[in-house]
């Protein structure tokens, strides 16, 4: 089978993860477009691919796209992978605003393409498991939860803030919601939808958009969550907490721990392999390889984290005209 991909912009902080799952698989890019040139040049160099210098060009035999190019500029790169008849999936989160996403979610469903989003906790072993736990109703009703998903990328200068992430225009969304989108995302998958909620955020970096903050928010069943995200913590982050009537789960210092109510002895324990945004790419290469995934993003289901975000006032501009 072709197992070739476009890439669409090499902005992104994840795009070597991504390669490197590519790699892996027997994959590989074949055509670079990106509005850098001097970018685009180096990615077609690296990758021995050919350069495409205006959207109009994209070729149609290959398997699909890959969109790692500025938030803001998903929605253009999207509807051009869609319309040449290649299955995208993109880099999170699925556009600059709610209804650029759902015009996104609209072309997917007219074209009856592939569209995935790369919210790579789903392909966690251990946080798929935690799924299993409450879909088969160990924990009970959950009727509360905790998250946090943060790292010190900002003040040990790791992340390279002096970019496009911190430019409103391109950015769409600021440093909370770079995090925060990941626990979303999996807080729906686990409980529900999201229906409403609020959000403070703050800035102590002192770059053009907020780098953290904390978001109170209700699920369709009457849950609470708190998610707490950003760049400014003292280390890499992941933890989360679900309480329910039955029983609660815990993660925390890479171990998942799930226990009844009443009982000290764990029902089960998983430790939690390293985080790795590249695995996000693994069920859209399934999807085109033929092969199912539980792990996989609906276009809807992306589309839905956008729309929380804009209810949250977390949308700082939309789309560039044009792009």
């Amino acid at each position: 089978m072709n197992r070739t991909l476009i890439l669409l912009g090499g902005a992104h902080v994840h795009l070597d993860d991504h390669l490197d799952h590519l790699a892996a698989r027997g994959w590989r890019i074949s055509a670079v477009h990106d509005r850098d040139a001097s970018r685009r040049a180096q990615l077609c160099e690296r990758l021995g691919a050919t350069a495409l210098e205006d959207l109009s060009e994209l070729p149609a035999d290959a398997a699909g796209a890959l969109v790692c190019s500025e938030t803001a500029h998903h929605e253009a790169d999207i509807t051009a992978a869609l319309r040449a008849g290649l299955p995208v999936f993109t880099e999170k989160p699925l556009a600059g605003s709610a209804e650029a996403a759902a015009r996104c979610v609209a072309l997917a469903d007219q074209t009856g393409l592939d569209l995935q989003t790369g919210y790579f906790f789903r392909t966690n072993a251990a946080l798929k498991a935690l799924k299993d736990a409450v879909d088969g109703g160990l924990l009970g009703r959950v009727h509360e939860a905790r998250m946090r998903f943060s790292h010190d990328g900002g003040f040990a200068d790791w992340l390279d803030l002096d970019c496009w992430m911190t430019d409103p225009a391109l950015a769409c969304y600021d440093g909370f919601v770079d995090e925060a989108v990941h626990c979303i995302d999996l807080l729906q998958w686990l409980l529900g939808p999201v229906t409403s909620g609020h959000a403070v955020t703050a800035n102590a970096l002192g770059w053009p958009v907020d780098d953290h903050g904390t978001a109170v928010l209700r699920l369709d069943d009457g849950a609470t969550a708190t998610v707490e995200a950003g760049w400014t913590d003292a280390a890499m982050r992941l933890e989360l907490d679900l309480v329910g009537d039955r029983g609660h789960a815990r993660l925390i210092d890479g171990e998942l721990t799930i226990r009844q109510r009443g009982q000290d002895k764990p029902v089960a324990t998983h430790a939690l392999s390293e985080p790795d945004a590249g695995e996000g790419i693994e069920p859209f290469l399934d999807t085109l390889e033929g092969r199912p995934n539980d792990a996989r993003v609906t276009p809807a289901q992306a589309a839905s984290v956008n729309a929380v975000l804009d209810r949250l006032n977390l949308h700082l501009g939309g789309p560039i005209a044009g792009a």
